[in-house]
């Protein structure tokens, strides 16, 4: 089993997102009024950025990977760099900038963003070759600490509200909920249990299998969340 996962980990893992954005889409019309399209958006961004990213794979598959055998290009780390690290912290913080009434918030929120942008673009600019050869740590950890800080702000500001005595109601909610399980799996495993994995061949399966488990309870989630729950009377804007 564990074997097959670790064969199969860009399949499996593109299918539950598939899954989610496929979910997102039936589900569109109840939601189009609503801030949640936004979301829908998203997660369709994901299932296309991990698409495009599988590009030495399938080339690989199609017998063409010569193309970029010799080329800066033959390791996917820029692309999922500056789609996921960079790309889903931009959103996020957008997304619950757009939730947030509390305006102090939302400060902290946005300026935190600039200054990850700001070490992020740095830390590429100033090692460049690494921009292709593998990720950064500061623009992982950063990525994370954007994602957990919308979420976490999310929730708090729910709690000083009317809108907690409704709480298992709010979409927004569960989602908070989902990310921040999946921020607190991923970041002490990976980053700390699974911290030699560049030296340790057993930290490298465990790392993956980690992240794949997590992902696949991220996304059926999301997608569950969608079909269960209800819109609420928020207008998109």
């Amino acid at each position: 089993m564990k074997d097959f996962l670790l064969q199969n980990y860009m399949f499996i893992n593109i299918a539950v997102i598939f899954i989610a954005a496929f979910v997102g889409l039936l589900v569109f019309k109840k939601y189009k009024q609503t801030t949640v399209k936004y979301f829908i958006y998203f997660l369709i961004y994901v299932f296309v950025l991990e698409v495009l990213g599988s590009y030495a794979r399938i080339l690989n598959q199609l017998g063409l990977y010569h193309l970029i055998e010799s080329s800066v290009f033959k390791f996917n780390f820029w692309w999922h760099t500056l789609t996921w690290y960079l790309g889903s912290a931009i959103f996020f913080a957008w997304y619950y900038r757009k939730l947030l009434k509390n305006n102090f918030l939302k400060s902290i929120l946005q300026y935190a963003l600039y200054l990850f942008l700001i070490i992020s673009i740095g830390n590429i600019v100033l090692n460049f070759q690494q921009f292709f050869e593998g990720t950064f740590k500061m623009i992982r950890i950063g990525n994370m600490s954007i994602i957990m800080l919308s979420a976490v702000f999310y929730l708090y500001e729910l709690l000083h509200t009317e809108k907690i005595l409704e709480f298992y109601k709010d979409f927004h909610f569960y989602i908070s909920g989902i990310l921040l399980i999946w921020l607190l799996v991923t970041i002490p495993l990976v980053h700390f249990v699974c911290g030699n994995a560049a030296k340790d061949p057993n930290q490298v399966e465990l790392k993956w299998l980690i992240m794949l488990y997590a992902n696949i309870f991220m996304y059926l989630s999301f997608s569950l969340a969608l079909i269960l729950l209800k819109p609420k009377n928020d207008q998109a804007y």
